[in-house]
């Protein structure tokens, strides 16, 4: 059998891992209330809609890095190198930024590639070997279509049209190595924490060590503001090297990827006086680009011999160990569903994420504070610092129904009360802002001893998360229970999940509105008022 038959079981592939990504089937979910034959359409519809947000991100991003380098170095204070050094370092930066999202997508959605067990259905049916391995690769390679396309298209057309068509050209190497090294590099560590992390037993070192890894995992959401913030330093590194300075650094720097990729756009198609590397400089730089080239060949074919083989092995598979003890410790229904989120999400890098953003920012807005110049005034940063938390806490925390894809078909036979369900999944929503707020006020302590403005901001706003939280939740339960559709299928549409959360961001965006005019007492008494108007309304009434 050829590509043309790999090709089409591969269609049938991804029908059933759409299917699964989105019902969960095979953990137990149940279906919804809809036809039958408009199952597969939906999911295919809603995994489209995931890959078109990642998609879309890519080409915002390109789009204006082709913008900034167009520019020129005038648009960002303090960068004074010449515009075909900035345009080096702007596309350096591009390309890492596409790594690193193509990578952090791959890392999300491959524990469900695997625990689809997609390939393992294959493996009986009288496919033979070559076959096997290339619809393997394809149904990956559909799990990042249309981010690929945008890297592969729109970074030479974007490039094209801001810098000429030769800058076009010459960035079509530096894209296909992207691409590879991201799909390699998303398949390498996402197999690690399948095997190693994802299956592994339960026990407090056992449960550090997988939130450790997960933190790496969710770092690279954080490249873009780190790029930002270290741009101007990156730059003034950058310019003594495209002036032909000769120096150990400026040739390790030369040798790093992708910046060999990006000298070849200032080359081709300078957009100014400023790229005068000596013959020695040019010759790394071309060494450079083939080495990559050749090592992204390497990990293209890498990707395509072991896909097969790593997506036919369920998860955990690889760490055997004696049968463990099991002890039942019986928790309050409310605090058991909040562990029993914490303890998926520790399993699970995409709803990992959802716990970890608020805080990892938190920790960035802190450690920004020892950056900035000391005229920053401590109630300007306490309110940015609260306001991030307080509406990333908001926006991702109905997203924890999605934990009950997995979880529902042990939750749904218990005596277990919709009540207890949103307060536990409130209380963790709230759990998460306090601790984000408090490693900016631990943080900023030490720079701004004024501890209790950055205390009385967390405390002040802490009310309307709850009330978002609370409002957001019981949305969502009223519409289930009005369409008799299991919250869990629900909210994995795009369009319920942007519904329900607009009024969230609303109730906790309020108070922190009231503050910029009358300040934190006024804040505190809208916050409470909020808190006093919805709770009432979402757990009034005892339902089953």
């Amino acid at each position: 059998m050829g590509w043309r038959e790999a090709w089409r079981w591969s269609g049938l592939a991804f029908q059933e891992l759409s299917l699964q990504a989105i019902y969960a089937f095979r953990q137990g979910s149940i279906a919804p209330s809809v036809a039958a034959h408009d199952l597969v359409p939906r999911a295919e519809r809603r995994v489209l809609q995931g890959k078109f947000v990642v998609g879309a991100t890519l080409a915002l991003l390109t789009a204006g890095a082709a913008l900034l380098a167009r520019a020129g170095p005038g648009v960002i204070p303090g960068v004074t190198i010449a515009p075909g050094a900035f345009s080096v370092g702007v596309v350096t930066g591009l390309l890492s930024l596409e790594v690193t999202f193509l990578w952090w997508t791959g890392l999300q959605i491959l524990p469900t590639f695997l625990s689809s067990r997609i390939l393992e259905v294959l493996t009986p049916l009288p496919i033979d070997a070559r076959t096997f391995r290339r619809v393997a690769a394809l149904l990956y390679l559909r799990l990042f279509d249309l981010p690929v396309a945008v890297v592969l298209v729109g970074t030479p057309v974007f490039l094209g049209l801001a810098l000429g068509w030769r800058a076009g050209v010459a960035i079509v190497p530096g894209a296909i190595g992207a691409v590879a090294f991201a799909l390699a590099l998303s398949l390498l560590t996402g197999r690690f924490f399948s095997h190693r992390v994802l299956g592994s037993r339960g026990g407090g070192g056992r449960t550090a060590v997988r939130w450790a890894y997960l933190v790496l995992w969710v770092a690279p959401a954080f490249a873009l503001v780190a790029f930002v913030t270290a741009a101007p330093a990156f730059f003034g590194i950058l310019g003594p090297v495209a002036a032909g300075v000769p120096s150990v650094g400026g040739s390790l720097l030369l040798a790093a990827f992708p910046v060999p990729f990006a000298a070849l756009v200032a080359f081709v198609a300078p957009t100014g006086p400023g790229i005068d590397l000596p013959a020695v400089g040019k010759l790394l730089v071309l060494g450079s680009v083939t080495a990559y080239a050749a090592l992204a060949g390497a990990a293209g074919l890498w990707v395509y011999e072991s896909i097969g083989e790593i997506g036919a092995l369920l998860p955990g598979r690889t760490r055997p160990g004696p049968v463990v003890r099991s002890e039942l410790r019986p928790q309050r229904p409310a605090w058991a569903v909040m562990t029993k989120d914490l303890r998926l999400a520790s399993r699970t890098p995409g709803f990992a994420f959802l716990v970890l953003l608020p805080v990892l920012d938190a920790l960035a807005l802190g450690l920004l504070t020892y950056v900035r110049a000391a005229s920053q005034s401590a109630p300007t940063l306490a309110l940015g610092a609260v306001t991030a938390a307080a509406l990333l806490a908001t926006f991702f925390g109905p997203a924890f129904f999605a934990i009950e894809v997995v979880a529902y078909s042990y939750g749904r036979t218990l005596p277990l009360a919709e009540r207890s369900v949103i307060v536990g999944k409130t209380t963790l929503v709230a759990s998460i802002y306090l601790v984000a707020g408090a490693i900016v006020l631990g943080l900023a302590a030490v720079r701004f001893p004024a501890p209790i403005v950055f205390a009385g901001f967390v405390v002040s706003e802490l009310p309307a998360v709850v009330a978002a939280a609370l409002l957001e939740l019981g949305l969502l339960f009223r519409w289930a229970r009005h369409r008799g559709t299991p919250v869990p299928n629900l909210y994995s549409g795009a369009w319920t999940a942007f519904v329900v959360t607009v009024p969230g961001l609303v109730i906790a965006g309020l108070p922190l509105a009231i503050d910029a005019k009358a300040g934190v007492a006024a804040m505190a008494l809208v916050s409470l008022a909020e808190l006093a108007v919805v709770a009432p309304f979402v757990l009034g009434r005892r339902r089953p």
